[in-house]
C-alpha cells in the first residue's frame, strides 16, 4: 500500500511536469524537449519545498528547540536529499514473497542473532536501504523487515501483528529472542508489542526519532495513529505510564535536534533508557546518518 502511495506521489510530480512544459513551451516558444526538461528540473525542487515547510512548522511549533542555523541548514540539505530517495526506494523496491527475510540465516556454528526492522507511518521496508549490508556484516540473522499495513491502522492493530512476526521470527531462530530497530512510529509499535509479547521475546529495541511523548506535528491529522501520536493522546500517556522508567525490555533512542516531524525532538526521550542525542539530521536523514547505525550497532552488541 505505501508503495502504491508513493508511486502515486510520483505520477502526480511527473503530471505537474508535464503541465508545467506545456506553459513554458506555449509562453516562452520552447521547443518540446527544452521545455520538459526545464519543468522536469524544476519539479525535483517540489518535494525540497515540502520539505523546508516541514522545517518551518517545526520551528513554529516549538521555538528555541536548541536547533542551530549551521545545524539546521545541514539537515534540511540531507533531508531534501533523503526524502527523494527514500520515495523512490519505497516505490519500486521489489519485495521477496514472505516471509520477507532479507538476509540470510546466520552460517551454522555462528550465534544466531534474530533481528526485526519496523518502519514508521506510510513508510514501507524500503527505508532500510542503507542497514542491510551493515547488519549481514555485523552478522545478525535472521533479519525480517516488515511492511505495516494498513497504512493508517490503530498503533495497537500493528502491533498485534508485530507479536505474530516476533514469534516466527523466534521460532525461526531456535527460541532466541529478537533485537528490534524502529524508526518513527515503529518505535511505539515496538512498545506496544512489548506489552503483548512479554520481556522474554525481545532482548532490545532501538528506536531512531520516535515520538515517545508525541509531536506537535500530529496534531490536525484525521488518521487514528497520528491521533494516537499527539502529545495529548490518552493512548500514549496510558503507555508511558505503565513503561516509562519501567521497561520490561532494554531500549535504546537515538534521536536529532534539527528533526522536522518529531516536534520537540527531545520527546524522542524515554525515562530509563539509554539516549543518544544527534545534530544536523532531520527525521529520514537519521536513517542515512553514519553515527546513529554505529550507535545501533553498538547498543545491540550488548543485546
Amino acid at each position: 500500500m505505501a508503495a502504491r502511495l508513493w508511486r502515486s506521489v510520483l505520477g502526480g510530480e511527473l503530471a505537474f511536469a508535464v503541465a508545467l512544459a506545456a506553459i513554458l513551451a506555449a509562453a516562452l516558444s520552447l521547443p518540446a524537449g527544452a521545455a520538459l526538461a526545464t519543468a522536469l528540473a524544476l519539479s525535483i525542487f517540489v518535494p525540497g519545498a515540502l520539505v523546508a515547510a516541514s522545517f518551518v512548522l517545526a520551528a513554529c511549533a516549538a521555538p528555541g528547540r536548541g536547533a542551530s542555523l549551521g545545524y539546521a541548514a545541514r539537515a534540511l540539505l540531507t533531508e531534501a536529499v533523503e526524502f527523494n530517495l527514500a520515495v523512490l526506494a519505497m516505490a519500486f523496491r521489489r519485495d521477496p514473497l514472505p516471509p520477507a527475510v532479507d538476509l540470510p540465516a546466520a552460517p551454522v556454528g555462528s550465534p544466531v542473532r534474530p533481528l526485526l526492522l519496523i518502519h514508521g507511518i506510510v513508510c514501507n521496508r524500503g527505508i532500510w536501504r542503507h542497514w542491510l549490508a551493515r547488519l549481514q556484516t555485523a552478522g545478525f540473522g535472521p533479519v525480517r523487515a516488515v511492511n505495516l499495513e494498513p497504512l493508517f491502522a490503530d498503533i495497537e492493530i500493528h502491533a498485534a501483528r508485530i507479536a505474530r512476526e516476533l514469534s516466527a521470527l523466534r521460532r525461526e531462530a531456535d527460541g532466541a529472542p529478537v533485537a528490534i530497530i524502529a524508526h518513527s512510529m515503529g518505535g511505539l509499535v515496538a512498545r506496544a508489542a512489548l506489552r503483548l509479547v512479554g520481556p522474554q521475546s525481545i532482548s532490545r529495541i532501538v528506536t531512531i526519532a520516535s515520538p515517545h511523548h508525541g509531536t506537535q506535528m500530529a496534531r490536525g491529522f484525521p488518521w487514528s495513529p497520528m491521533q494516537q501520536m499527539r502529545p495529548d493522546s490518552p493512548w500514549l500517556r496510558a503507555l508511558n505510564a505503565a513503561q516509562e522508567g519501567q521497561l520490561a525490555a532494554p531500549l535504546t533512542s537515538i534521536y536529532s535536534l534539527e528533526d522536522n516531524l518529531v516536534v520537540p525532538p527531545r520527546s524522542a526521550r524515554l525515562d530509563g533508557a539509554q539516549a543518544h542525542e544527534l545534530r544536523g539530521f532531520g527525521h529520514l536523514g537519521l536513517l542515512s546518518s553514519r553515527r546513529a547505525i554505529e550507535h545501533t550497532l553498538a547498543a545491540l552488541a550488548d543485546a
